[in-house]
């Protein structure tokens, strides 16, 4: 494995070591966006692609009943999940290894779904989309955050494994699979889309 496949497969020691640098990078985006998402009260919030679980850790310090699933493809990043939010493992959280294109969720049974810095490594996007609206409820969101990055710069030459999609690519690909009320936010080269399932 390459360097650069870890961003976003994070495997072995490399991984591990990427996992710790990536939540310093990604702070301001997630303190950002967290600001803007209305996190639900009580049910379950579902964050896809949760690398190593520190956003799941900071959505539990902001809600008193709410539930978390990280889900990732990653077994090093299934086990930094835990590990950083063992307190609540059993409790409020659980961790499991999975993908966006097949959600273990039942139809209806997801109040928010969150997925920082992730999409761009979806082979699949809007088969993930599909999902992730298939198992939200009524009313239901999916906040997609991500860092488009310097637009001058070949991100996907540098790494393969990624594709980057504008917010207006996101939000055609969220149009498609159902979405309503899709709003987008910037900031910088930062941008929040997001959108909710009709009721």
């Amino acid at each position: 494995m390459s360097f650069t496949d870890n961003f976003g497969n994070p495997k072995g020691l490399l991984g591990r070591m990427m996992l710790v640098s990536m939540d310093r990078e990604h702070l301001p985006m997630a303190k950002w966006a967290l600001g803007k998402i209305d996190l639900p009260r009580d049910g379950i919030v579902a964050d896809i692609g949760c690398g190593g679980g520190y956003n799941i850790k900071r959505m539990l310090e902001m809600t008193e009943n709410t539930r978390f699933v990280g889900i990732d493809i990653s077994d090093e990043s299934v086990k930094k999940a835990r590990k950083i939010n063992s307190a609540e493992i059993g409790r409020r959280v659980k961790i499991i290894h999975g993908s966006a294109e097949k959600l273990p969720f039942k139809n209806d049974s997801i109040k928010l779904v969150t997925a920082f810095e992730t999409v761009f490594f979806w082979k699949e996007p809007e088969k993930g989309f599909s999902e992730i609206y298939r198992s939200l409820e009524s009313g239901g969101s999916l906040a997609v955050i991500n860092n488009y990055g310097d637009p001058n710069v070949d991100w996907e030459k540098k790494v393969p494994c990624m594709t980057r999609y504008t917010a207006e690519q996101i939000s055609d690909m969220l149009k498609k699979a159902g979405f309503a009320d899709i709003s987008v936010s910037r900031k910088d080269t930062l941008f929040l889309v997001i959108g909710r399932k009709k009721r």
